[in-house]
């Protein structure tokens, strides 16, 4: 209650499944951003099996669109969903038409962590798949092989997405004098 109470403005949700794939238990927590308290919690069960107490039908990757509905219902009910400034999420969170229904689909932030990281993960695939490139040496006048063109290129590219959200972060930490914006 004491954290309903102290609520910074900045939402952090995110969820946690049990397994990849198919999962049959989805846990969605919302947190505030600044003081990383939990505001509001849901456990998800996927109807099936041996389960008790499962309430969700549909598919598994959609059960953090349910959790968020429930944690944003909870959140206007204890006048808390007025006060919020921003709701920071990551990439894959589907909750799209949830916030637009309540409301507050213009709050809607990316985590910047979750966001390079799924880029440099990206770019790590590629760079995996194209162990030599082809290229046209001007000098030469040749087509010459690169063997490992993109070799140590994938930290560097992890430190210009962070110089790209380097507004925003120092933005959000003079707002409230911390990084809002790191949701692990």
């Amino acid at each position: 209650m004491l954290s309903r109470k102290s609520f910074s403005g900045y939402l952090s949700i995110d969820a946690r499944w049990t397994h990849r794939r198919n999962s049959p238990s989805c846990t969605v927590t919302a947190l505030d951003a600044v003081t990383k308290r939990v505001l509001a919690c849901v456990n998800i069960n996927h109807i099936g099996g041996n389960r008790q107490h499962a309430q969700y039908s549909g598919a598994s990757n959609n059960m953090e669109s349910a959790g968020t509905r429930i944690i944003l219902k909870q959140l206007k009910k204890y006048n808390i969903l007025k006060d919020v400034k921003e709701i920071i999420k990551d990439r894959d969170n589907k909750s799209v038409s949830v916030f637009k229904e309540f409301g507050v689909s213009h709050l809607e932030r990316f985590d910047p962590g979750h966001v390079s990281k799924n880029i440099s993960k990206d770019f790590t695939k590629f760079s995996a798949s194209h162990k030599t490139v082809e290229v046209f040496n001007d000098k030469t006048q040749k087509i010459e092989k690169i063997e490992r063109p993109f070799w140590g290129l994938n930290a560097s590219l992890s430190m210009w997405l962070w110089s790209c959200f380097a507004e925003e972060i120092l933005t959000n930490v003079r707002k409230c004098g911390r990084i809002v914006s790191t949701i692990t």
